[in-house]
């Protein structure tokens, strides 16, 4: 419990390109553990944010996260859920959600299954969509111009993922399946 951390891609990613990455990933066993993980760009550093319901990520700014939410906190929705957020601001409410928030998975309610799951994150530049898909259907969509509104014209970003657990704990695991 009380833990955070962070994996990042050490070199800048240019989001004047297309990408498409796919990983697997694993939400835990415990269907009351907490708290999730978070796919996040950011342009600052590779450092995480804060533990517990922050996933990681809160306060890391400016960012774009699609988190994988399985813990409900305030103002949260009682099933596992997941949402496009910016600027490392973890509420489902006001001007920082993008997308969302949904229920993590179209089939089932339950994400801590103990189960390896396929993560799908888009960004078409032609259209400045993000596009989340979980398990192969679509999940979440944004569009909206990144790069200048939340990265102030920037387009070098780094990525990777956040996790964190606060009085409940759960096991937060991804893979990276991208072939360089």
């Amino acid at each position: 419990g009380g833990q955070g951390g962070s994996v990042w891609n050490v070199n800048l990613f240019d989001l004047s390109n297309s990408f498409d990455f796919t990983f697997d990933v694993f939400l835990g066993c415990d269907d009351g553990g907490a708290d999730g993980l978070a796919f996040v760009l950011q342009s600052l550093s590779v450092n995480a944010g804060t533990a517990g319901g922050g996933i990681g990520y809160q306060g890391i700014s400016p960012s774009v996260a699609v988190e994988l939410d399985n813990y409900q906190n305030n103002n949260e929705p009682g099933f596992d859920h997941m949402a496009i957020q910016r600027n490392g601001d973890v509420s489902h409410v006001g001007t920082n959600i993008l997308a969302g928030p949904v229920q993590i998975s179209a089939t089932t309610g339950n994400v801590e299954d103990c189960a390896w799951h396929q993560l799908n994150v888009v960004w078409n530049v032609g259209t400045n969509t993000l596009t989340v898909f979980f398990d192969g259907a679509l999940r979440l969509s944004y569009t909206g111009d990144i790069v200048n509104n939340i990265f102030g014209g920037n387009p070098n970003v780094y990525w990777g993922f956040t996790a964190a657990t606060g009085g409940a704990n759960n096991q937060h695991q991804f893979c990276n399946a991208l072939n360089p």
